[in-house]
């Protein structure tokens, strides 16, 4: 078995970190929080309306490359 050496201090701070980070109620209020400030800077909502995102994303790898039904 392979072990490491880290100063207490840094171990707790590891452990901290992985304790927020599995807080899923704080999660939810951090993504709540980029919504409103997201919406509050630039006057838009996303949500979780990506489906035209995803559409746009497909279309433009699409118009690059050319296929087969280019030519029917």
């Amino acid at each position: 078995m392979q072990t490491i050496e880290l100063p207490l201090a840094e171990y707790e701070r590891m452990q901290e970190e992985l304790s927020l980070l599995k807080d899923a109620e704080l999660l939810q209020k951090v993504n709540r929080l980029i919504d409103l400030l997201y919406q509050d800077k630039y006057g838009l909502y996303m949500g979780d309306f990506t489906e035209d995102l995803t559409e746009a994303a497909v279309n433009e790898a699409w118009e690059d490359k050319e296929s087969s039904w280019d030519h029917v």
